[in-house]
């Protein structure tokens, strides 16, 4: 577990009454924090983000630090894909969930505290302007430890944002419970959230050349007023939730040693096996609404020709039980050895296609169909973690139960050292991964007002292997890997799910460099991306994001960071993005990219607070004006944003 200690300004306590005080004792804050893998629970490194003193500004844009170039609506809160084929992580087993993967918080990803004083973030982030182009996203987080092993706290967050463009608005609001119980023989960690996605759809803008060629369609004006741009869709929206349960915990059984320190001789408990739980239930659930009929912009009714209420959802209940060996008990065990069981119960829920009689009274949109799997899986993991030289981890399981995914199987792996090299630490790593997997029930078989398709496609099959190359110093990382696919499942030009009959490769490599001299410094991360197949997987060959900024002290207290950044891909025949499902679909009419998406900023930190001010899209003034993120869906016009975080100790 990697530790994130701060420390704060010694408190003393109050000296007896006479006016005179004396120092009794000094609390120091030590913060803690850990990550842990969803499966068995086992903690992984971790670092605390609401501290940073650089680059705050990048949590006002939909790509937020997490992707270098992404596909988005525009508005925070939107649908999200990244055009970087390795940041493609699907959250949510729910398909109509995935497009807000960038929104959700996975276990993977969350943060368990254990803090010797309460800790509280609060940020708030927003535009400075008209109304009609408002952004706001506003977070609250507290946690607290009621003793030293038991910590529990609470986290609110709300995004929404009005929408440069008409029909665009978006709401987000996500409320979580979590705790974590860490004693030497028992360990748990749970964590209860609630998350609810709305965002308004206008299915694009019915002529790029309200962007490309303003002058023509605004009577000589050099800028068209975007919300007067014509749409597509009115009165139609996307509203997706997800409720998720989870509880992790595990048993220790072992024996107490003495172990000699400096100053002392102290006894120690040593764990040798665990008994491992873990319980998760997800609930996912999507509406698409569209109060208008959409003859132009959409082929076919199946149900009705004048409005759409689709939904669909997914209950998905996990219980897993591990036996797990564990590392370090005696010095020749050098590696922790784990197996496990996995039950898993699936039930997926959509419009049912049967015919309704014309007389019936009935709602079609509210006749459902119900489709429930059972699966078995039995895994494994090797891991050695403890050695600083090197560490390893071999994860495999195996679908044993269900009728569709019988024989699928999963086996992952890494490994990592770390060596000195002329006087700086080097860390080398090597990962990769071998998938056979049944593509989703909802990708097999789905039915809707405008969509209906019954597919029997094979296994996808997925191999990958990657390295990279890290030294600190030098502020130099350095990755590259292949990736083979097989059985690739894709949504084709007609956005209906196809499954392409051979082998696509995808080679990437991506390069991170800070320069710094005095004051001045630049950080560039590039991504070069090649896809084997892209009439099938199109990706960008290279994205690039670069910061050029000062950094430098005010009064001795006021960290300043002031830069200019910027945001650039090559062009290539993006994904079209399809409101009624929420998915990105194949085109091969329009290329995107070659835009410079710049933005100026200040960044201040000062002692517990950080807070900006930017001016984003400055390059709308004097760049090309083709600025898209995917086809008929431009970016967001020039704007100021400004951000305020503050952390509490108390």
């Amino acid at each position: 577990m990697l530790v994130s200690c701060f420390n704060v300004v010694p408190v003393f306590a109050q000296g007896r009454p006479g006016g005179s005080s004396e120092k009794k004792e000094t609390v120091a804050l030590r913060i803690r924090t850990s990550s842990i893998d969803e499966t068995l629970g086992e903690k992984k490194a971790a670092s605390l983000d609401d501290t940073l003193s650089l680059n705050f500004q990048n949590m006002a844009f939909p790509e937020k630090k997490n992707t270098v170039a992404a596909s988005h609506l525009g508005n925070i809160g939107s649908p999200f894909q990244s055009k970087i084929y390795t940041d493609r992580k699907a959250k949510h087993r729910f398909l109509f969930l995935q497009p807000y993967s960038q929104w959700k918080t996975s276990i993977d990803e969350w943060l368990f505290f254990n803090t010797t004083r309460p800790y509280t973030n609060a940020h708030y982030i927003t535009t400075v302007g008209n109304d009609y182009s408002q952004e706001e996203d506003f977070r609250f987080f507290f946690t607290v430890n009621a003793d030293k092993y038991l910590n529990f706290g609470a986290e609110y967050r709300s995004t929404s944002a009005r929408g440069y463009y008409s029909n665009t608005a978006t709401r987000s609001k996500i409320a979580r419970l979590f705790g974590n119980y860490q004693s030497p023989r028992y360990e748990a960690f749970m964590r209860a959230t609630y998350n609810r996605f709305e965002n308004y759809e206008n299915g694009g803008i019915t002529d790029d050349r309200y962007i490309t060629h303003p002058l023509e369609m605004s009577g000589g004006y050099r800028e068209y007023e975007s919300l007067n741009i014509p749409v597509h869709l009115s009165n139609t929206f996307n509203l997706a939730t997800c409720r998720d349960v989870f509880y992790n915990h595990k048993y220790n059984i072992g024996f107490k040693r003495q172990e000699v320190t400096e100053d002392d001789t102290v006894e120690v408990f040593v764990p040798v096996t665990a008994f491992i739980h873990t319980f998760h239930l997800d609930n996912g659930w999507k509406k698409y609404d569209s109060r208008t009929a959409n003859p132009a912009f959409y082929d076919t009714a199946y149900i009705d020709n004048t409005h759409t209420a689709d939904t669909a959802a997914l209950t998905t209940v996990r219980n897993t039980f591990g036996l797990s060996l564990r590392e370090g008990f005696h010095s020749w065990v050098k590696f922790g050895l784990t197996a496990y069981a996995e039950h898993e119960y699936r039930q997926y829920a959509r419009i049912s296609s049967a015919a309704i009689p014309d007389s019936s009274e009935s709602d079609p949109f509210k006749q459902m169909v119900y489709h429930r799997e059972n699966l078995v899986w039995l895994g494994g993991r090797l891991a050695s973690t403890g050695d600083s030289a090197l560490r390893f981890n071999v994860d495999a399981k195996i679908c044993m139960l269900g009728s569709d995914y019988a024989g699928n199987f999963e086996i992952k792996g890494d490994v990592s050292s770390r060596f000195r090299l002329w006087g700086r630490p080097v860390y080398l790593a090597a990962d990769g991964f071998v998938v056979s997997r049944m593509p989703d029930y909802f990708l097999r078989r789905y039915y809707s007002n405008h969509f209906d398709w019954n597919n029997a496609f094979r296994n996808e099959y997925k191999t990958r292997i990657s390295g990279s190359l890290s030294i600190p110093a030098l502020g130099f990382d350095l990755s590259a890997g292949v990736e083979n696919i097989s059985n690739y499942v894709y949504f084709d030009r007609k956005a209906l799910p196809a499954q392409y009959d051979g082998q696509i490769q995808v080679l990437f490599a991506a390069w991170k460099q800070h320069l710094g001299y005095g004051i001045i410094n630049l950080d560039n991360e590039a991504v070069f991306q090649l896809s084997g197949k892209e009439e099938i997987l199109p990706l960008p060959r290279l994205s690039l994001y670069t910061n050029l900024y000062a950094k430098t002290k005010l009064f001795d207290v006021l960290t300043l960071q002031a830069g200019v950044d910027c945001r650039y891909h090559t062009a290539y025949y993006v994904p079209k993005y399809m409101p009624a499902t929420g998915q990105f679909y194949l085109q091969d009419e329009l290329k995107i990219g070659n835009y410079p998406f710049m933005n100026a900023y200040a960044n201040f930190h000062l002692k517990r607070a950080r807070f900006f001010v930017m001016y984003t899209h400055g390059s709308r003034w004097f760049a090309d004006p083709n600025y898209f993120s995917l086809p008929h869906y431009p970016l967001n016009p020039a704007g100021i944003k400004a951000g305020l975080s503050w952390n509490f100790y108390d």
